[in-house]
Parts: C-alpha cells; sequence; structure tokens
C-alpha cells in the first residue's frame, strides 16, 4: 500500500514537472524570479544558469521571434523590478519607463539566442553563439546614452569571489558569457542526452570555477608601497534641502571637525563623498568654502578629495557646443565632479563621466542638438555636463581616481585609469537617494569586481554609506552600517601590477560582439537564398 501510494506520488511530481517544463509562461516568470534573487542581497548567484536553461525551453516553445519577444518580456520585467526595485524610491517617474525600457531592450538578444538554436544544430556552436549573442547585448549597452551596466549577469556573481578569479582575464563579461554558455550546454543534455555532451557540459560548467579557485587561494601579490587615507561618512540627509542644515557652511565645518578627529598623523588624504560640498564650486573663483577647506589642508598637509558640484566658465570662443547659458558674463556648465583642495592652495577637479540618463543627462542629447530647427535650448535641459577626461589626484608621488557614483559599474571605464597607472581606485558616492534598499547594498558589492579586474584596493566613501575598503582579491576589509554616521583610516595597499584585462580590455565583448553580427549577417544571406 505504502509503495503504490509513493509511486503515484512520486508519477505526480512527475507529471506536475513536465506540465511546467511545457508552460512558457510560467517558465519566463520562474526564470526571472531566479534571475532575481541572483543578484545582492541575496547569495544565489548560481541560480542564473537553470534560469536561463528556463528561457532556452521558452525559445523552442514559442513559434515566432515576436512570440520568443513578449514571452520573455514577462521574465525581464520580473528580474528588472526585483533587482532594481529601488529606481522607483529615487523617482517614480524615471524608474518605471528605466525597467520596462531596460526589459524591452533585454528581448533583443534573447530573439538572437532563439535565432542561433533554430540555425544549427552543434551544440558547443549554438552555446558559443547564444553566449556571444547576450554578451553583445551588455557589451553594447554599456557604451550608449541609455546606458544600464547594473543588470550584467556577472554583476550577480559580487558575492562569490572565490569563484570569479578570472576576471582579472575576461573582466566581468567573461562572467556573463560562462553563464549563458554553460546553461546552453546544460539544456541541450536535458533535451538529448548523450554521455559525450554530459562530459564536454561537465568540464565546460567546473573548469572556469575550479581555475578561480586556485588563483583566489593562491594570489599573494605583494604591494610595492602603502598609502593611509581617511574615510568620511557624514550621513546628510538628500532629501532635505541643504541636508537640513540653515546654510552650506554648518555641514562643511562639521565634517572638517569630524575629519579631524578620524585623521591620524600617518594620514596622506582624507575621501569625502559625493555632493559632500553643499553649494557649487566655482573654478578659477575661489570661495569662502574653498578657502576654508585649504586652511585645513595646510594644517593637515594633506589633500581634501571631496564630491561637489562645480561651475566651469569657458571664453567665448572655448566654448563647446551644449552649455547652461551665461553666469559671470561667461558660458558655463555645471559638473557632477570630484575636486581636490591641496595645502599650496591648488584646486584640482575630475568631471564625471558616466552620467545617469535622464537623471543627471538628458539622453542623446549631442545628437538632438544639432537639429536647429526645433528652437529648443538643449544646453539649458541638457543637465550636468559630460566629463571627458580621466583626470587623477596626486598624492605623496601616488596616482589617485576619484571615481563618482555610476562610474564605478562601467569596468572599462575603471580599467582605464588603472591603464594610465592609478594606483588604488577610489570612489565617491550619495547612495542616499535610495532609501534601505538593495541599491547601496548592489553598489557595494560590485565594486569588488573592479578589485578583481585591476588587482587594486578599492576605497568607498559613500554619504549614507557603505562605505569601505575591499582588497585585490576582492574581499571586504572594511564595511560600514548604512544610514549611520561614520569615519575610518585605512592603510591601502599599492599595487604595481597591470592584469590581462587591465592591459587588454572586453576583448570578450568584441569577440561575441562581431560573432553576433556574423550570425545575423549569416540569417539574412541564408533567408534571401531560399
Amino acid at each position: 500500500m505504502k509503495n503504490n501510494q509513493a509511486h503515484t506520488l512520486k508519477e505526480a511530481k512527475m507529471n506536475y514537472l513536465k506540465q511546467f517544463w511545457d508552460q512558457k509562461w510560467w517558465l519566463s516568470i520562474a526564470a526571472g524570479m531566479l534571475l532575481g534573487l541572483s543578484f545582492p542581497p541575496f547569495p544565489f548567484p548560481f541560480l542564473m544558469v537553470p534560469a536561463f536553461v528556463f528561457l532556452l525551453r521558452v525559445c523552442d516553445l514559442t513559434t515566432s521571434y515576436r512570440e520568443t519577444a513578449l514571452i520573455g518580456f514577462a521574465g525581464f520585467v520580473t528580474w528588472n523590478v526585483i533587482v532594481t526595485y529601488w529606481l522607483l524610491i529615487a523617482t517614480i517617474m524615471a524608474g518605471i519607463p528605466a525597467i520596462v525600457a531596460n526589459s524591452i531592450l533585454m528581448t533583443i538578444p534573447f530573439s538572437l539566442i532563439k535565432l542561433a538554436r533554430e540555425r544549427f544544430n552543434q551544440p558547443l556552436l549554438v552555446a558559443f553563439l547564444q553566449a556571444s549573442a547576450w554578451v553583445t547585448f551588455e557589451f553594447l549597452h554599456h557604451r550608449w546614452d541609455l546606458a544600464w551596466p547594473w543588470l550584467t549577469l556577472g554583476n550577480g556573481f559580487s558575492n562569490a569571489i572565490p569563484f570569479i578569479q578570472y576576471i582579472s582575464v575576461t573582466g566581468v563579461l567573461g562572467i556573463s558569457f560562462w553563464v549563458i554558455f554553460s546553461a546552453s550546454l546544460i539544456y541541450h543534455v536535458t533535451q538529448q542526452p548523450s554521455r559525450k555532451y554530459m562530459i564536454a557540459t561537465a568540464i565546460a560548467v567546473v573548469l572556469p570555477l575550479a581555475i578561480s579557485l586556485v588563483m583566489f587561494w593562491s594570489y599573494d601579490d605583494e604591494p610595492v608601497d602603502s598609502i593611509e587615507v581617511a574615510v568620511m561618512q557624514p550621513n546628510y540627509d538628500s532629501y532635505l534641502d541643504m541636508a537640513g542644515y540653515s546654510d552650506p557652511y554648518e555641514p562643511l565645518e562639521n565634517l572638517l571637525e569630524f575629519t579631524d578627529s578620524v585623521k591620524t598623523d600617518n594620514t596622506d588624504f582624507t575621501l569625502w563623498p559625493e555632493n559632500a560640498l553643499i553649494g557649487n564650486i566655482e573654478l578659477g573663483y575661489p570661495s569662502t568654502m574653498d578657502n576654508l577647506i585649504m586652511q585645513y589642508a595646510e594644517q593637515w598637509d594633506f589633500p581634501v578629495i571631496s564630491g561637489a558640484s562645480v561651475i566651469r566658465l569657458y571664453e567665448e570662443h572655448e566654448a563647446p557646443d551644449l552649455y547652461r547659458g551665461h553666469y559671470r558674463g561667461m558660458p558655463y556648465n555645471v559638473f557632477n565632479a570630484a575636486v581636490a583642495h591641496y595645502p599650496d592652495k591648488t584646486i584640482l577637479h575630475y568631471e564625471k563621466a558616466k552620467l545617469v540618463p535622464f537623471i543627471e543627462r538628458f539622453p542623446f542629447v549631442d545628437f538632438l542638438s544639432r537639429f536647429e530647427a526645433t528652437g529648443i535650448d538643449w544646453g539649458a535641459i541638457a543637465i550636468f555636463g559630460k566629463g571627458i577626461d580621466r583626470t587623477m589626484f596626486d598624492v605623496n608621488g601616488h596616482r589617485i581616481p576619484a571615481l563618482i557614483c555610476y562610474d564605478s559599474v562601467y569596468p572599462d571605464w575603471v580599467r582605464k585609469f588603472v591603464l594610465d597607472g592609478a594606483d588604488i581606485i577610489t570612489v565617491i558616492t550619495n547612495d542616499g537617494w535610495w532609501g534601505n534598499s538593495s541599491g547601496h547594498i548592489q553598489h557595494y558589492d560590485y565594486a569588488k569586481l573592479r578589485a578583481i579586474e585591476n588587482r587594486r584596493t578599492v576605497i568607498r566613501s559613500a554619504n549614507n554609506g557603505l562605505s569601505g575598503a575591499i582588497g585585490p582579491d576582492g574581499r571586504v576589509h572594511v564595511k560600514t552600517e548604512y544610514w549611520t554616521r561614520d569615519g575610518f583610516t585605512y592603510n591601502a595597499s599599492v599595487y604595481d601590477t597591470q592584469t590581462f584585462y587591465t592591459r587588454h580590455g572586453d576583448l570578450i565583448g568584441w569577440m561575441s560582439m562581431f560573432t553576433t553580427f556574423g550570425l545575423v549577417i549569416f540569417h539574412f544571406t541564408k533567408r534571401r537564398k531560399f
């Protein structure tokens, strides 16, 4: 009797699984849920692989590319909402379109994944083409005005650092390639089991992880020097006018006094977060605020690197095509910037290059501004000016960048600073716009990827947290609490070696792009012949 009941129960489970395996809508939504659970703060990155197995099954169950895109969209929206719901906390008007638009864009590589499976039947080739299609999407999505690299598949593995050390060779796109390649081979085995392909799949899945584990446990690069930084987390409330203070000088004086209590006799510089200076810094016109900071910098004998809004004035003949208007009788732009105040009263700055679409920079404004017949003052609505130079600050002979918030999620932009000689990587950010959500956790964790890719110490100063220090193997050395006033000193190790990824960049992205373009050309060429 018990055996019959067990057999009946087992049969019912098998029937349920079979029914689920043939339900394309449920497969898509389940895949989206698994992908959502693959990203911080959830510690389940390997769920990405079964998620894409489900999505590959969707490709087989759909009968047209339009249907594939429609059903895939349901899963992609689920994924986007679970991981980036916090966009709605910052701004509902921009958050909803961002989530919807990104989900729509994801249907393009998904359709190409279906194309690869329909055009070819050799499993390794299909897996290679499908992985290339998705990586091409991520690679190009990092490089246009609607860029949103937050959901790059590799970002989900930022808490699995023993298994991703190989990104010092491939960059984070290497993880994305591995996820799709592995899922494709696994899916093939579920459809056509064979000993040969089971072995090939096991090798493809396990080998990169095994290599990474060896790299992790054997990593012993010796630093060539060290530099002490005093990292400040002032915990301003960004939703209050002037952070709730009566004027911009009160929070500055508090921060200077706080820094004075945290720094030591060995401190080489202090790092303040994005928006630490309330009010604008006018380049070429030192203000009372500038003079006060430089007074302390002279007293401490080290520079203060801080986030601020910077007004940059141009001579009429040097003005760019887009500028906000005129100030002091001159064309000007406002930049989200990092400013270094030195003891000798020198002021240097870096202008943020990777700007959040719509929030910091109107997309495609440089292109749209060419249409003069519209009568629109594009310079006035462009929002922030876009930086182009990889300016770094000198601290005791060391080259220090100050990447600003969104800058740090662009692997190629960060690696170029290291290629130019950055000795450590510093990130200044606010992260107070999203409340106590997953956003600030993800942003901190993604910095581990930049550390591993370039084998550099990463220092973060975040207004409300999470601030901290990350070693070149991705291990966390310091991590503050969110929404607290905090400060610490950290002796950051300096390294001078450059990784393969630092030297050569996203080769896997370029390879994937040319492969995918070849697939598309092959498809249309063959279709014409019929």
